[in-house]
């Protein structure tokens, strides 16, 4: 898979190795800020976003307390995953061929969702569509493409065959 995906990006010409674009990481979050206190949900999340993305994931914390918000410094806000080189590749495969396709009444993504250094970010609001997953309770998750040198970005997307429109 890792040299199928490297291969199609060296195909993207360059002039030389240092502007040749790089998909650097994917960042898998889920933020749990309304359950704070229940542990089961949490616990639940952390499992489920170890299952996807088989790695183990990290809590994120409040950096400062916000009163409007009931939150103090300290508490978990969130649930995210940092996945790079050969599991990065073992999940876009798997977000491409399985995850996507089971969206209902997908087309494609738009090209806002696609900043302007060319970093893709989406979100997923049911976990469902995942196969071989228990399903418990519902959850939605983010998930961020961050890539490096890219200038051209809609072509490299639809070249690593990501579907965009």
């Amino acid at each position: 898979m890792i040299f199928y995906y490297n291969n199609l990006i060296n195909k993207f010409y360059y002039e030389k190795k240092i502007k040749k674009p790089i998909v650097d990481k994917i960042i898998i979050h889920s933020g749990i800020a309304k359950y704070k206190n229940d542990k089961n949900y949490i616990k639940y999340i952390y499992d489920s976003i170890n299952y996807i993305s088989c790695q183990k994931p990290i809590y994120s914390k409040a950096k400062k307390s916000i009163s409007n918000f009931k939150c103090k410094k300290g508490d978990i806000s969130g649930i995210f995953v940092t996945l790079r080189k050969v599991k990065m590749w073992h999940f876009y495969h798997k977000l491409i061929n399985i995850i996507i396709p089971n969206i209902k009444e997908f087309k494609g993504f738009k090209n806002n969702k696609i900043d302007r250094f060319g970093n893709l970010n989406f979100g997923i609001k049911d976990c469902t569509i995942i196969p071989d997953f228990f399903n418990e309770i519902k959850f939605g998750i983010n998930i961020n493409i961050v890539v490096k040198n890219l200038k051209f970005y809609l072509e490299f997307y639809k070249l690593i065959k990501f579907p965009i429109f």
